[in-house]
């Protein structure tokens, strides 16, 4: 069985309906019958059917009368919008023939009555088939059926209120652990007790409170270079960090042997820390209806910087489908930290607040497409003093800052003694871009990879004063607001004779909210 009764919105604005009551006069003893809103095609019903508004009834729950006057309702799981002035479809299928429904005839009597049908009561068609995608018009009949619509409260704030889900951990990759059995006692990598480093890339959390970390996945029993699986495992402060890596201090146990160690199912939480959001927001927002929308987000002290963490920040107005530019970096904690930092409560919290001057409408959102993105910049300023391992940006090879932009070797067919280099760029006081260089003297033999870089200025920085780019005083924020670029001058001479150069931009800052950004960079080799 399947047929279709078209019919034709008449509210110019549009409504939501609720239920559907359609009138039986036979069933089938064990078969369900379903009911779907559909979208038409030249007036006849299509096959697209409208979300929300598929119902399927046991046959136990379909009511039948001999007189037509006891409904059963089809109730949809959330209101369907249907556009004013629009040809719809009620389409019902059944795995039956069993199935009778009450239709008015053009004609013919009304049950009960004397009186003959003169006109059709509904404005539409009726189709049959034994196939939804086959049917035949009947114009001269119509299913009896009342649709009903929702009646809103006019101008009266409704809110829904979102917060984070709890944060899943992570696996980690191949050996996260490292083990060190030469180092020395205290914040050493090493030592007893022992200070373990854990490999975590973009973990997001810091030591400033300090943030915790749940560790997982490794054997109890099982040692790792001198340390058992069961002292790894469990809930540790974490110290000595930088965007991918932290230390945890394991009491009673000494590492015995130097190297990488927990194979492949190491799992730890993390933070996730960003200064860009973008809510990606599901929604519909009828003309005579009005949405705003709000978000509250919690501080992060940033890799480098000196801000406070779990702090609530003032609630923001914000635009879905947008990007939200922060002006510091904040963070959604892990469950662990939530519960040890911010009293349990959820570090996000997304409010939208609907309203309606019409009762036939109302703002919708899709709950299944809500969800937020969340961009962080790979943004720290390490040192000697606040880095383990620290290695700097001279080295051959390697570097702690992580920003940075290395050209590759640049051959010339003459040799020249000077350098000339300019770059365009926008940055901030709480930023700076330093530029190195390294070079291939004429008499020089090693491999280019095992050549140290030089800093322009031995600081790195440009020849002249920065100027540096405006205020980021506008809320929200947008780097549209900001696009002044500044020239910048780094030059090196009485370098003696090279053959061939490379160039290493590094960008560092204390606040990934206020990245440098380049836009241009030209080099030139000069013989002078």
């Amino acid at each position: 069985m399947a047929v279709a009764q078209t019919f034709v919105n008449n509210v110019a604005e549009g409504c939501f309906v609720t239920s559907l009551d359609l009138y039986f006069s036979a069933k089938d003893s064990t078969q369900p019958i379903n009911v779907a809103l559909l979208e038409t095609y030249r007036d006849r019903p299509g096959s697209k059917i409208l979300p929300f508004s598929v119902v399927t009834k046991a046959a136990a729950d379909v009511n039948t009368s001999t007189d037509g006057n006891t409904a059963t309702t089809f109730t949809f799981d959330s209101p369907v919008f249907l556009k004013g002035g629009q040809t719809y479809a009620i389409g019902l299928t059944a795995n039956s023939t069993d199935y009778n429904l009450y239709v008015s005839e053009l004609g013919q009597t009304v049950i009960g009555t004397t009186r003959r049908v003169s006109e059709q009561p509904a404005v539409g068609s009726l189709f049959k088939s034994q196939n939804v995608g086959g049917q035949q018009e009947s114009p001269l009949q119509d299913i009896k059926f009342s649709l009903k619509k929702a009646n809103f409260t006019t101008y009266t704030t409704g809110t829904v209120t979102f917060n984070n889900s709890t944060l899943t951990a992570e696996t980690l990759g191949n050996n996260p652990i490292e083990t060190n059995a030469t180092a020395g006692s205290g914040t050493a990598f090493g030592g007893n007790p022992a200070i373990i480093k854990i490999n975590h890339p973009d973990h997001g959390m810091n030591d400033d409170k300090p943030d915790k970390v749940t560790i997982a996945g490794l054997t109890d029993a099982t040692d790792y270079n001198g340390i058992l699986g069961s002292a790894i495992n469990g809930t540790h402060d974490i110290g000595n960090v930088t965007l991918d890596s932290y230390t945890i201090t394991i009491s009673g146990d000494t590492a015995t042997s130097t190297g990488s160690v927990g194979g492949t199912s190491v799992t730890a939480t993390k933070n996730v820390a960003f200064e860009v959001l973008q809510p990606q927001i599901g929604f519909m927002h009828p003309e005579d209806a009005t949405m705003t929308h709000k978000i509250t987000t919690t501080s992060k002290q940033s890799i480098h910087g000196s801000e406070t963490s779990y702090t609530a920040q003032t609630e923001k107005e914000i635009t879905p489908n947008d990007n939200y530019y922060f002006t510091t970096q904040q963070q959604v904690a892990s469950g662990i930290n939530e519960t040890t930092h911010f009293s349990g409560n959820k570090t996000m919290t997304y409010k939208i607040e609907m309203s309606s001057a019409n009762q036939n409408v109302s703002p919708v959102i899709d709950t299944a497409r809500t969800n937020l993105i969340a961009v962080s910049n790979r943004l720290d300023e390490p040192t000697n003093s606040n880095t383990t391992g620290f290695v700097d940006e001279t080295e051959s090879t390697g570097g702690s800052a992580n920003a940075k932009y290395i050209t590759k070797e640049i051959l010339l067919d003459n040799p020249a003694t000077a350098l000339d280099v300019r770059i365009s760029a926008n940055n901030y006081p709480t930023s700076d871009i330093k530029l190195l260089y390294k070079i291939r003297h004429v008499d020089d033999s090693r491999p280019f990879d095992e050549i140290p870089y030089i800093y322009f200025n031995t600081t790195g920085l440009a020849d002249d004063a920065i100027t540096y780019s405006e205020s980021r005083s506008q809320t929200p924020y947008s780097p549209e607001y900001n696009t002044s670029y500044n020239e910048q001058k780094f030059t090196a001479d009485g370098l003696g004779e090279f053959t061939s150069f490379a160039i290493k931009i590094v960008m560092t800052g204390s606040n990934p909210a206020y990245p440098p950004r380049i836009t241009d960079l030209r080099a030139i080799a000069l013989a002078t």
